[in-house]
């Protein structure tokens, strides 16, 4: 958020300063009026030029960002899935074990094989042991 409001106050800031410069530059220039008119004009559309370029560059950071952050977050989810399929799995063989006692690692990956029709792997199997 702060890097928003960074770049939100960077932008304006060369905008102003650029108008500023520029018009301090002609006026102060020794000209006809109709010269420093065609000045004016001409650095107005160079700044609106500059101007147009770096939004351009922040829109495109925006959206690089975005793509990062989307990706993120669907690697984190598909982490969270996995860890409470794994939990699911663990109490339902424990339900299905109806002892008392916590479940072995082969009924717990027995269960989880009927359910995804894939073997654990030690990853997995580390993710749900109960401490």
């Amino acid at each position: 958020m702060a890097k928003q409001s960074n770049g939100k106050n960077f932008l304006i800031g060369t905008v102003v300063g650029g108008v500023v410069g520029a018009v301090t530059a002609l006026l102060f220039a020794p000209k006809s009026g109709r010269e420093l008119r065609a000045d004016i004009a001409e650095q107005a559309q160079v700044i609106g030029e500059k101007t147009q370029q770096f939004a351009g560059n922040v829109s495109q950071k925006t959206q690089e960002v975005a793509k990062s952050v989307g990706a993120q977050t669907s690697e984190w989810v598909g982490k969270a899935k996995e860890a409470a399929s794994a939990v699911a799995s663990r109490v339902e063989a424990w339900r299905e074990s109806r002892s008392g006692q916590e479940p072995s690692e082969e009924e717990v990956d027995a269960l989880e094989e009927r359910k995804t029709g894939q073997p654990v792997a030690n990853e997995e199997r580390e993710l749900i042991e109960v401490k």
